[in-house]
């Protein structure tokens, strides 16, 4: 339609439309504005002249126009109509819907929508889907059109293609107000069925938006206008009054339609909407917990880590759980068959001893009763049961041969509903819309206070219990307490002190629980961690050992660990060496000092000794002068002998 709709100049499409403005007058085809306008009726209608088209053309019938070949249309109406700015060339409505190719997801989104809308058995799978071309390809996407109106349910094999590409295309275009974005890739695709890019996003398209689909196909049944043939019109009066009267009822049907969604809308429960409104609450603060938890492990090292620790945690959590209830289930269906199994050895026990004993009159008396039991329920019980079957059947017979008069019925629901509302009407007086909302609203905090109140009661009721168990274990420690210290109660201000202290310890024993279960669902996390980090690592050393004998260095690692282990005692050897290096020159260090201290404690001797020789020296110089003067035999005294070595004497001397 758009690329036949100006003929006359068809670069005008490659401009964008917001040029359009300048001009006045724009030449465009007849019959591409005909379909634009509906094609039958008049080309006014319900539409006015929003386009800028002449008056005297609007005045006419739109069918009339497909004679002309060139219409003066208004360039800056017809801009607004191609959406303003937006290059004309692209999608000229604001709501068309532009799939991409035909990529992986697209294809598992249409297929995952098939298998649902369509309920296929088996489910078609993405390669079952791929393969699908021409004619199977067009009669799935008739299927999916035969879901929405029975309609367009139709064995494309025995119908003509023209005919099947003119009748898709009429329901998609018209019925469903789909807007291709290439006109002859659509209709080439909808011809063939080969052509998947063109096709492809149809399924997407339609898929995507089945519920307002819904609503179009049923609003098409009233919506869609009749087509009229032009000279029908134009020569039957009483064919156009019905005509403009079926167009009021059209409009007065979107009027009743509109006020019933509104209805609709604003009818849905308080309960759900309290619900809904709960719930978001909820989102938010988890968000905001969320949130805010992010951050606090922004800081942390490692943060990826750890998250990815606790969402392995979280699946191995529900894994588990899931595990505990399939045991659970096993243990049951478990205990069952043991039960079973004990009826059947039960029995087996039985007739083990019945045929180890070779009762031959037990055994054909039990049959017998088994045999007049059977006996009984043939002749009484089963012939009854059967009776009474065969009537409940002739019932149902007669139910469905007599005709069921639904219009009767529907004619007594409706009298019984003005009834109602009459009597309705009778027992409460009129009011007025403000009251009704007033009256609402008066309604609903009835309802929340009368909620509440339940909440409360319930509450109350939970308090109650607990108040009577509190007090009866009261009771027993009060025994309890009188067993230990005679009749003496507490009471006033020492049973408030008590009280005070128990409570004290009660919150400590719960913040030492708190952190108790915190610290042992830490240790269960680093505990698994452990676990999982050894895993790992026997992983590793064992592709170690694969890689060493893949190279041929077999052993490459325990000789590098070995040389590793003689380094490190190295090291523990020097280390043992300083330290035996530290202690000998402490060692030397103190007999240094210890000889600095006696040379400083044997100083004044030493001066003193230094005094003593020279003294020493001087006498004996004296000695030796006087010797010399001394002669023997002159009367002289003799000379004295030295001291003996060894003593004070001697050392002086």
């Amino acid at each position: 339609f758009f690329s036949t709709l100006f003929v006359q100049t068809p670069g005008r499409m490659e401009r964008p439309s917001s040029a359009w403005k300048k001009e006045k007058n724009i030449d465009v085809d007849g019959e591409a504005l005909a379909n634009l306008f509906g094609g039958g009726g008049g080309g006014g209608g319900a539409f006015g002249n929003p386009y800028g088209v002449q008056p005297q053309t609007m005045a006419r019938p739109s069918s009339s126009w497909k004679r002309e070949k060139n219409i003066d249309v208004d360039g800056e109406q017809l801009a607004n109509l191609f959406g303003g700015n937006s290059q004309s060339t692209n999608n000229p409505f604001a709501d068309s819907y532009q799939e991409e190719g035909s990529s992986t997801d697209q294809l598992r989104f249409i297929v995952d929508g098939l298998n649902e809308v369509l309920n296929l058995s088996p489910k078609m799978s993405l390669v079952t889907f791929d393969q699908k071309k021409g004619k199977d390809l067009l009669q799935l996407l008739n299927d999916l059109f035969a879901s929405l109106s029975p309609t367009m349910v139709m064995d494309l094999s025995t119908e003509d293609p023209n005919n099947t590409m003119q009748r898709m295309a009429g329901f998609l275009t018209k019925v469903l107000n789909y807007k291709p974005t290439n006109q002859q890739e659509f209709y080439s695709a909808l011809s063939t069925g080969m052509n998947e890019n063109g096709i492809y996003p149809i399924f997407a398209w339609v898929l995507k938006r089945m519920p307002e689909n819904h609503k179009r196909v049923y609003l098409a049944k009233y919506l869609m206008p009749v087509q009229i043939p032009e000279d029908m019109a134009a020569s039957d009066d009483g064919l156009r009054d019905v005509f403009q009267q079926y167009k009021q009822l059209i409009e007065q049907f979107k009027q009743v339609h509109k006020a019933v969604d509104k209805l609709q809308a604003g009818n849905k429960s308080e309960g759900a909407k309290t619900i809904m409104s709960n719930l978001e609450k909820e989102k938010e603060q988890l968000t905001a917990r969320v949130n805010a938890t992010k951050k606090k492990m922004a800081n942390f090292p490692n943060n990826k880590v750890l998250f990815a620790a606790a969402q392995k945690l979280r699946a191995e959590t529900v894994e588990n759980q899931t595990l505990m209830e399939r045991m659970n289930e096993q243990q049951a269906i478990r205990k069952q068959c043991d039960q079973r199994i004990t009826a059947a050895n039960r029995k087996l026990d039985g007739i083990k001893n019945d045929f180890g004993e070779m009762n031959i009159d037990k055994m054909i008396r039990s049959l017998k009763e088994e045999v007049a039991i059977n006996e009984k329920l043939v002749q009484e019980k089963l012939p009854k049961q059967l009776n009474d079957y065969r009537e409940r059947v002739r019932q149902l017979q007669e139910q469905l041969v007599e005709p069921l008069d639904a219009d009767q019925l529907s004619r007594e629901v409706q009298q019984l509903e003005h009834e109602i509302k009459a009597i309705e009407d009778k027992s409460r007086p009129k009011l007025t819309s403000a009251d009704e909302a007033t009256l609402g609203l008066f309604r609903q905090q009835a309802a929340l206070v009368v909620n509440r109140k339940e909440k409360f009661l319930g509450e109350l009721d939970v308090l109650k219990e607990q108040k009577q168990k509190l007090e009866e274990e009261l009771e027993s420690k009060e025994q309890e307490f009188r067993g230990y210290q005679g009749s003496k109660i507490l009471k006033g201000e020492e049973f408030k002190q008590y009280a005070n202290a128990l409570r004290g310890k009660s919150t400590n024993y719960k913040r030492l629980k708190t952190e108790l279960q915190d610290l042992k669902s830490e240790l269960g996390i680093l505990q698994r961690t452990e676990e999982v980090l050894n895993q790992e690592g026997e992983a590793i050393d064992k592709k170690v050992q694969e890689l060493e004998k893949a190279k041929g260095i077999d052993g490459y690692r325990g000789v590098k660990d070995g040389l590793v282990s003689i380094s490190e005692t190295k090291m523990e050897i020097d280390e043992a060496k300083g330290k035996t290096l530290e202690e000998l020159s402490k060692v030397v260090q103190d007999f240094v000092a210890n000889i600095r201290n006696k040379r400083n404690k044997l100083a004044p001797q030493i001066l003193e000794l230094r005094n003593t020789r020279q003294k020493s020296q001087a006498v004996e110089q004296e000695y030796q002068q006087k010797k010399v003067r001394w002669r023997p035999g002159h009367g002289h005294p003799r000379r004295r002998q030295p001291p003996p070595p060894g003593t004070a004497q001697a050392e002086l001397h």
